[in-house]
């Protein structure tokens, strides 16, 4: 129809307008789409350093091959976006020849599941008011907690990343220890320490 309506024009320029508005209603649209939540570059870079911090967890690296990994994306009411995280994560297949189980679930849900050792948690949503909630099930769970959002891995997450003049990891050594989790050394040389 809009072809249409460009054909019939008479006057020089109109089907360029017409094109032009069209173009910023698309993008004006495009903004508002919840799949833009995404692209948040704190959760792009999350997402992506998640497979490294998991390779890195000592009780990963020394359980056999064939063993499944459990990452949960655990939000509070973005149901959507864990999804299309979760989406992005399943590319990988696996790490450490480790196949994935990667489940989006509501904060409530994660609560009442058993990770196991090497299950991983990755926050989708600031959780202000119930992170110390959340904190307590990885420590108690021995699951790696992670966050990409700033101030987190301060109040006891075990580990997040740092963006300075590049991006570093970020690990909480405390956190870690009360999670009975070990990372390789190699690893936290590179990382931020919060003690």
């Amino acid at each position: 129809m809009i072809a249409t309506i460009c054909r019939c024009s008479r006057t020089p320029g109109r089907p360029r307008l017409i094109a032009a508005m069209l173009l910023c209603l698309l993008g004006t649209l495009a903004t508002s789409l919840p799949a833009q939540e995404a692209l948040e570059p704190r959760l792009q870079i999350g997402i992506n350093l998640l497979p490294a911090i998991i390779a890195a967890n000592k009780a990963v690296i020394s359980s056999p091959a064939d063993t499944e990994l459990s990452i949960y994306l655990v939000y509070d009411t973005n149901r959507y976006l864990a999804e299309q995280l979760q989406l992005r994560l399943a590319r990988l297949g696996s790490i450490r020849k480790h196949r994935l189980l990667i489940t989006a679930l509501p904060l409530e849900s994660l609560l009442e599941t058993e990770p196991g050792n090497q299950g991983s948690v990755f926050i989708v949503e600031p959780f202000d008011d119930r992170l110390d909630e959340l904190i307590d099930f990885a420590r108690q769970r021995r699951t790696l907690l992670f966050s990409p959002f700033v101030g987190d891995v301060e109040r006891g997450v075990n580990a997040g990343f740092q963006v300075t003049d590049k991006v570093l990891p970020m690990v909480n050594m405390e956190s870690l220890k009360q999670s009975k989790i070990q990372l390789k050394a190699f690893f936290l040389r590179v990382a931020v320490k919060h003690e």
